[in-house]
């Protein structure tokens, strides 16, 4: 990788940043996964410089001019390595001066139309400025990617030049899209968990979302362990008479299931169960004694539904 420069951008430094904006997409959040993928494209990106030719090499000033964002990504990265910045920097005070100023936030916009309140569950890696501003992380390396990928374009290490797009978390979004987006939690039995969250309103008229008020709130928060519940079926050919019941995972079964990424696998794996198997022979057995021939026809758990332990 580190004997050619183009090697070394695309599988280390685009890398990086695809794989952490992959992790910002993927509707998990805890165990500080979305920081640390945030600060790993953040360092590639920032050490991309020293790997420049002689030829086309620039200070750490001469990239924060051309790209302002670089200068905060630098502290980013100074500050997760060092845990707090005391000295000055090319562009003065340090933007971001500890570590504990990355942040992992959650957004829950709420939306309104005819049918009522619904909500949108959103994940985002936050830097905490000195003046108290916010800045999404994943915007910030969008804008350091995109000057890059121009940068080793003009010095001929690159033949083209991507664009890499950022879209603003807060927008308008419909029910129908609000609900195709979850988000669940990776939690660690006795280790600390912590996420920071903000609840916004979304103004249909202004396009834009205000905080809402929590003061003297009582706030809940629920925690279940997966289960999953699903029907199996039988069915007489001749008359079309239906025999179903229902199957309950166990927790282990449920956790095996729930790991399962495609509706091919997790069928796969809800049909060869035992409980599965049993309830289709306890299935035939109503199905003699109700004196109905055997010339039936299984039908496999559809995808299973999740519920609450």
């Amino acid at each position: 990788m580190f004997d050619d420069l183009a090697a070394y951008y695309h599988e280390n430094v685009a890398a990086a940043f695809i794989e952490y904006r992959e992790t910002s997409r993927d509707g998990v959040a805890g165990r500080s996964r979305d920081l640390r993928g945030a600060i790993d494209a953040a360092t590639a990106l920032f050490h991309l410089r020293e790997h420049l030719p002689t030829s086309a090499a620039l200070t750490r000033a001469e990239v924060e001019r051309r790209c302002s964002d670089y200068a905060l990504l630098s502290d980013v990265v100074n500050a997760a390595k060092h845990k707090r910045l005391t000295g000055a920097t090319p562009h003065g005070s340090p933007l971001v001066a500890d570590a504990t100023s990355l942040v992992e936030k959650l957004l829950m916009v709420e939306y309104s139309d005819d049918a009522g309140i619904y909500r949108c569950a959103q994940k985002s890696v936050v830097a905490v400025l000195s003046d108290g501003s916010e800045r999404n992380l994943l915007e910030v390396l969008t804008n350091v990617i995109n000057f890059w990928e121009a940068h080793l374009q003009s010095i001929g290490t690159l033949a083209n030049a991507r664009r890499f797009n950022f879209e603003p978390q807060v927008r308008y979004r419909t029910r129908a899209e609000c609900d195709q987006i979850r988000l669940d939690f990776e939690i660690v039995q006795g280790q600390r968990f912590k996420q920071t969250m903000q609840l916004l309103r979304f103004d249909n008229t202004t396009n834009t979302a205000s905080p809402v008020d929590l003061t003297g709130s009582e706030l809940k928060f629920s925690i279940y362990k997966p289960r999953y519940d699903f029907e199996v079926s039988l069915t007489q050919e001749a008359s079309g008479k239906e025999y179903s019941t229902s199957v309950t995972l166990s927790e282990e079964e449920s956790a095996v299931l729930s790991s399962l990424t495609t509706d091919e696998a997790r069928q796969s794996y809800a049909t060869s169960l035992p409980s599965t198997q049993a309830a289709l022979r306890k299935l035939a057995e109503q199905a003699e004694q109700a004196g109905i021939p055997q010339a039936f026809t299984s039908s496999p758990p559809p995808a299973p539904v999740e519920g609450a332990a």
